[in-house]
């Protein structure tokens, strides 16, 4: 059922993630490959069991995600696996006991090369003993005479509610049934979950309830008992709370205090009250405590410019001991600054200054801690901190052959929008340049509830480093700045959102950071059709335009796509994207084509959910219509994001030689032709194949 193999590159743990010497001179003067930029990272995740004595490590050898399972002490692998089957790979990784763990399956398909979560979870000791399948459909099976049946609710996916630190054979799990839909098996959106204690040796379910909504996700105290179930819907959410697993569902409502939006996040150790989060007065959200006895709140931490970007609990990841906001840079308050992790925390960050560390895992009692620490220019390194001896020690890098002193800092910057509305964003420069550059305009996608921050991103430091500056800005309607600021991005597709966009990318011309005859606009999923709708409504701004599995025809989101296949994600397109079927039509790519002046690149892949290749097609169709010229990259097997490295590496060469080429043949041009309609005859006659 398993195979397992001799974890040998983690063997000579010491030898093996040696810093690597600084670039030669001779070899600053040359390019990085792109493979560097595209390349899977060596680790993905590392936990600390709870009595220190064992490291838990997803590591990726021969093109392949194994788990393997170190011995502090001796520092040798004690045993290393791989799910068994084509295309199946390691999920999430969670410490059940000192010598036991739990972890999640991921599969793929021929024609997706996309890892799903497929519902599975399986025990092993940590000599690789007792390996089990404790949920999903094998976990199910039971023999009955000559056949072979299996139990209906085996079928359907899980999320750990509470791993129970005090009883190491028992977790806590909801379990969200799956319906059959013809010969497959897909997320019920009416079914409760249900809530179970699950035996992590056995496999065996005892039921201890039901949340009262569908996809709710729920919060346990300390004594395991589950007492709050949040479940969102469109940009809403609806809470729920009873005091014990015995009671009665009831909706969680604050009075008449004026916070929004409430979400339970941790309980106060005598599982007396609860630290929420909540928008205040429709602006920003807060952090709060309620005494769940009389129901009086009281102020923990409010930022009025930005939301709270994470929470700091302590090392049984229970009760709040800080908050991470992230306006420009990252920022933390402590709420319990003699807590030992506030001071372990607030001692690493003065370690490591110009990085953001994050307190991955730690023993239970503390007295190791694994620390991730990255920047802008690092993509991340894990460190063990030992409190007994004070001693830090280097583990190995997340993806290791990025050189972080070649890579470009990425600094934050502030616009004022034509309206007057604030908006920030981040500017990444090549090394040792500031004027007059060819920029890549690289809005993010969702676009809502998420947010540009500030971290190492491969493709900016790709474009960076081959000489482009690269803006990402925050355009209204991205989250982390507030209810109202997101709100006011609602309807907004290719309208101010779109401006937001025009206006940031104005001011860096006019601060002489960007050339305005080299602005190329470069975006996946909204940003692909931010990249788009900027070439139709501003056709003498941008040079080329980019969009990779994009959205271009907004009338389509309502026929084609996973977000309108539930009635919480069709609530969420009416709210988004408006019910006026003209305005909808006015603000699409693809009704606008003709409008379009840039050299355009679409990517696809063929097997998108969330954005159809349909999109593209008809993208495709509206360009030829209107006798415009394009390249046209589709992409096999491929979904809403290229998880295939020589997927990405295709992706990635295709954006950086359009821009390349689209550079150098317009910097050409404008040596004979210095008036701005050549520049508009060539964009109409580019890459005509």
């Amino acid at each position: 059922m398993f195979r397992y193999f001799l974890f040998m590159a983690l063997g000579a743990w010491s030898a093996s993630f040696v810093a690597a010497e600084s670039a030669s001179v001779s070899e600053a003067q040359t390019k990085l490959p792109i493979s560097v930029f595209s390349s899977d990272t060596a680790i993905r995740t590392a936990q600390i069991s709870p009595d220190g004595s064992y490291l838990a490590v997803v590591f990726r050898q021969d093109g392949e995600e194994k788990l393997a399972v170190l011995d502090l002490q001796t520092r040798k692998p004690l045993s290393s696996f791989f799910v068994r089957g084509r295309n199946r790979s390691v999920g999430d990784v969670t410490w059940v006991a000192n010598d036991r763990l739990v972890y999640g399956t991921r599969e793929s398909r021929a024609w997706d090369n996309t890892p799903y979560d497929i519902g599975e979870l399986i025990g092993v000791n940590v000599d690789g003993s007792k390996h089990k399948f404790l949920l999903g459909w094998q976990s199910g099976r039971m023999q009955t005479g000559s056949h072979l049946s299996r139990k209906q609710n085996d079928y359907g996916h899980y999320d750990i509610i509470d791993t129970l630190p005090d009883d190491e054979k028992h977790i806590l799990i909801a379990f969200y049934p799956w319906r059959l839909q013809g010969n497959t098996w897909v997320s019920s959106e009416h079914a409760l979950p249900i809530i179970y204690r699950l035996n992590v040796l056995t496999g065996k379910k005892k039921k201890r309830g039901m949340l009262p909504m569908p996809h709710a996700r729920a919060l346990a105290d300390s004594q395991g008992q589950v007492r709050f179930s949040v479940a969102r819907r469109g940009f809403g959410s609806t809470v729920h709370y009873r005091d014990n697993n015995n009671d009665e569902w009831q909706q969680f409502e604050l009075g008449t205090l004026s916070i929004s939006h409430a979400q339970p996040i941790s309980f106060a150790a005598d599982n007396q009250g609860v630290f929420f989060s909540g928008y205040v007065d429709g602006g920003t959200e807060g952090l709060f405590f309620m005494d769940l006895r009389d129901q009086s709140v009281e102020k923990v931490y409010h930022n009025g410019a930005v939301d709270p970007t994470r929470y700091l609990l302590d090392y049984q990841q229970r009760h709040i001991i800080g908050v991470a906001t992230e306006f420009g840079l990252p920022e933390y308050q402590y709420t319990d600054q003699q807590h030992h992790k506030a001071v372990l925390h607030r001692a690493l960050r003065r370690v490591f200054p110009d990085n953001e560390v994050v307190i991955t895992s730690s023993t239970k009692d503390g007295g190791m801690s694994l620390a991730f620490v990255y920047s802008d220019t690092n993509p991340g390194e894990f460190f063990l901190y030992h409190r007994d001896d004070k001693r830090l020690e280097f583990l190995f890098r997340y993806m290791e052959q990025v050189d972080p002193a070649r890579m470009a800092k990425r600094r934050p910057i502030a616009i004022e929008a034509r309206d007057g509305l604030q908006l920030h964003g981040y500017l990444t420069l090549p090394q040792n340049q500031s004027k007059n550059l060819p920029m890549v305009v690289h809005p993010h996608g969702g676009p809502h509830f998420v947010r540009d921050r500030w971290r190492f991103d491969s493709a900016v430091q790709m474009l960076a480093h081959y000489g482009y500056a690269v803006l990402q800005l925050n355009f209204r309607g991205s989250g982390g700045f507030g209810k109202s600021f997101e709100a006011a991005g609602q309807g907004q597709w290719g309208g101010v959102m779109q401006d937001d966009l025009t206006d940031a990318t104005r001011s860096l011309i006019e601060q002489g950071i960007a050339d305005p005859q080299r602005i190329c606009i470069y975006g996946s999923s909204y940003g692909g059709y931010a990249a788009l709708m900027g070439a139709v409504k501003e056709p003498a701004l941008y040079r080329c335009a980019i969009g990779s599995m994009g959205v271009y025809d907004l009338p389509m989101m309502f026929r084609e796509g996973d977000i309108r296949e539930s009635s919480s994600g069709l609530e969420y397109l009416r709210q988004t994207l408006g019910t006026d079927k003209e305005l909808q039509q006015a603000r699409s790519p693809t009704y606008n084509a003709a409008k379009i002046e840039a050299n355009v690149l679409l990517i696809h892949g063929t097997a998108d959910k969330r954005a159809p290749i349909k999109h593209a097609r008809a993208m495709k169709s509206a360009l030829d219509n209107a006798e415009k010229s394009y390249e046209w990259l589709r992409i096999k097997a491929s979904g809403h994001g290229f998880y295939n490295e020589e997927n990405r590496e295709i992706a990635y060469r295709h954006v950086l030689d359009f821009c390349l080429q689209t550079r150098a043949s317009l910097k050409r041009l404008f040596l004979q032709f210095p008036s701005i309609e050549p520049l508009r005859t060539l964009s109409r006659s580019y890459c005509q194949r």
